[in-house]
C-alpha cells in the first residue's frame, strides 16, 4: 500500500469515527449480514453459499443486557441462470449481556430474505421479501415483535487505482407488523477495502438506515441511525476473516422498549464461500 493510499484510508477512518460518534441519530434496526449482491455467474440450481459467524463485543452503553452481538447465517444461490439469481437468505442473531451471570444471553432476533437478483450492465438489482422476529430468551416475552417487508436493492462495485469499492442501498415497505410502527425502511452502506498485499486489506464499512414509522401507535417520529466499522480483513483458503472495531446506535436494540442504545463494537468475522 503505497504512502498517498495510506493516507486515504486513514483521513476516512477518522471521517468515518467522526461521523459515527457524532452524527444526531437515534438509532437503527438493522445493519448487520444481509444477501450478497454482488456474486459471479454460475448457471445451475443450489450454484454457491456463503457462510458467515461473528462475534462482537459492545461496550459504553451502560445497559448490562448489552455485551455481546454475535450472528450465525448462510446465504444460499437456489438458481442462477445467468441474468437472473435467486437467494435465500437466513440469519440468527443473538444479543448477550451479564444481567443476570457473566454469559446471559437475552435475545435472540431471526432474518429471513429471499430475493430475486438481476444482473444489469452495471450493478444487480434486488427484489427482496424481508421478515425479521425478535425474541427474549430469558424472560418471558410480552407479545409478538415481527414485521414483514418488500422492496429493492441495488449494489455495485469499482476500483479507484488499488482500492476496491461496494456500495449498496435498499428501499422497503410494510408488508404486515406486530409489535412495531415501522412503516418503511432505507439503507445506504458504502464498504472500501484498501490491500496492503495479496492477502490483507484494511477496511472501512459505513452504514445508514432511515426508518419510517406512523406516530399512531408510538408518537414517534422518522428513525435513523448508522454503523461505523473499520478493521484488517485477511483472505484464507476457504473463506476470510475480519477483525473490527467500530460504533453504532440502534433503533429499538431492546424489542419492547422503544430507545436507541449506542456501543461501541469490536470483534471478529468469519466468512466463508
Amino acid at each position: 500500500m503505497g504512502l498517498s493510499t495510506r493516507r486515504l484510508a486513514l483521513s476516512l477512518a477518522l471521517a468515518g469515527w467522526s461521523l459515527a460518534g457524532g452524527a444526531v441519530a437515534h438509532a437503527q434496526t438493522s445493519g448487520g449480514p444481509r444477501p450478497e449482491g454482488l456474486v459471479p455467474r454460475s448457471l445451475g440450481f443450489l450454484t454457491a453459499y456463503r457462510l458467515h459467524l461473528s462475534g462482537i463485543r459492545t461496550t459504553g452503553n451502560g445497559d448490562r443486557s448489552f455485551a455481546w452481538d454475535t450472528d450465525i447465517g448462510v446465504g444460499l444461490d437456489l438458481f442462477d441462470v445467468g441474468f437472473v439469481r435467486g437467494n435465500l437468505f437466513v440469519n440468527i442473531e443473538s444479543i448477550l449481556g451479564d444481567e443476570r451471570r457473566a454469559i446471559d444471553p437475552n435475545q435472540n432476533n431471526y432474518t429471513i430474505d429471499t430475493t430475486v437478483f438481476v444482473r444489469l450492465p452495471r450493478g444487480t438489482l434486488g427484489a427482496t421479501f424481508h421478515h425479521i422476529s425478535r425474541h427474549l430468551a430469558d424472560r418471558e416475552n410480552t407479545g409478538a415483535v415481527a414485521w414483514n417487508m418488500a422492496g429493492l436493492t441495488y449494489a455495485d462495485r469499482f476500483r479507484l487505482g488499488p482500492v476496491d469499492l461496494k456500495y449498496s442501498g435498499a428501499a422497503y415497505a410494510r408488508v404486515l407488523r406486530a409489535g412495531v410502527d415501522y412503516e418503511s425502511e432505507f439503507n445506504v452502506r458504502v464498504r472500501l477495502a484498501f490491500p496492503a498485499d495479496a492477502r490483507v486489506s484494511l477496511i472501512l464499512d459505513l452504514d445508514g438506515t432511515a426508518v419510517g414509522v406512523t406516530r399512531r401507535v408510538y408518537g414517534r417520529p422518522l428513525q435513523h441511525g448508522h454503523r461505523f466499522e473499520s478493521g484488517l480483513r485477511i483472505r484464507g483458503q476457504a473463506g476470510t476473516a475480519e477483525l473490527v472495531f467500530g460504533r453504532e446506535r440502534r433503533i429499538d436494540a431492546d424489542p419492547f422498549e422503544r430507545r436507541p442504545v449506542e456501543w461501541n463494537r469490536y470483534g471478529f468475522r468469519f466468512v466463508v464461500g
